[in-house]
């Protein structure tokens, strides 16, 4: 007997309510969906979230499975698309607390509670020294002269995505700088 007519019986049996079965299939792709999901989330602690979350939606959804097609591609698309939903959580979150920081910062400036002697501008203006000159040169441009991704593409003779992804890449740089300044003045 092959492993598919093996994953085809286990399928049916678990279909026709030996949840016990359903152990020995995922025994037989675990190793897989993982290796699957560490290729496409690289984040340990995601990639047994995500695993066992496919399983999860795997045996409550076994029934819509049609037994004798190929159970690895269908749990696969399966942790695809919740990578692709966590991706997307992921990208909303950092945008979220991006445009936050930015409102709280210029409502802030705008009542006089930020003094330049505050922490955090302190940690922005060290950490900003420390980028090379392009990339102050192009914040510069995004935010002391508001310019479009469009306007910042033609001044540097670089694509939208490039000044866009560029911009993203900075604003992490920061963001990791202030976070590492801002733990080492709190363990002091």
């Amino acid at each position: 007997m092959s492993d598919h007519e093996t994953e085809t019986e286990l399928v049916t049996r678990i279909q026709d309510g030996e949840l016990d079965a359903f152990e020995e299939l995922l025994n037989i792709h675990s190793s897989r969906l993982r290796a699957f999901v560490a290729m496409k989330l690289p984040i340990p602690h995601l990639i047994d979230e995500i695993a066992h979350e496919t399983f999860v939606f795997a045996h409550r959804h076994i029934l819509d499975f049609q037994a004798g097609t190929d159970f690895g591609k269908w749990i696969r698309a399966i942790a695809y698309n919740l990578i692709r939903k966590e991706t997307l959580r992921h990208k909303r979150l950092s945008n979220n607390r991006e445009r936050f920081m930015e409102h709280y910062l210029l409502d802030q400036a705008g009542k006089g509670e930020i003094s330049p002697e505050s922490s955090i501008v302190i940690y922005l203006e060290e950490c900003l020294l420390k980028l090379p000159q392009n990339q102050r040169l192009l914040l510069e441009h995004k935010y002391k002269l508001s310019e479009s991704s469009r306007e910042i593409a033609g001044v540097f003779q670089q694509s939208e995505a490039w000044v866009r992804t560029t911009l993203c890449r900075i604003r992490t740089a920061l963001r990791t700088c202030i976070e590492q300044k801002v733990s080492a003045s709190a363990s002091i």
